[in-house]
């Protein structure tokens, strides 16, 4: 007889079995992208609105990465890849669309 609280079946979720040397290349791209970042901020302050656009860009790039790896997008059906993309595209337009409104006041 089945364990009932065993209600998750390996075989229906699949394993994600990642290497070493992807945890390790992932963690080194985010220490890369922050430390960017902070170089960014700390010697380019003289230009205002580029450093923040640029942070922002680094930011950006940094959240795909944690959602790819650590949040299994890496594994999941393609699906939810484009339902995520969706929404970070909405979110760019609404950004987008509201600055361009305050700058237009």
């Amino acid at each position: 007889m089945k364990n009932n609280t065993e209600s998750h079946d390996e075989s229906a979720h699949g394993t994600h079995i990642t290497s070493n040397k992807e945890h390790y290349s992932t963690l080194a791209a985010l220490l890369l992208l922050t430390v960017l970042t902070v170089s960014i901020s700390v010697f380019g302050a003289n230009l205002r609105s580029l450093t923040v656009a640029t942070a922002m860009l680094i930011a950006t790039v940094k959240v795909i990465v944690v959602a790819y790896y650590f949040m299994h997008l890496k594994f999941e059906k393609k699906i939810y890849t484009w339902l995520v993309l969706l929404v970070i595209v909405l979110f760019l337009s609404f950004l987008i669309l509201t600055s361009i409104e305050y700058l237009n006041r």
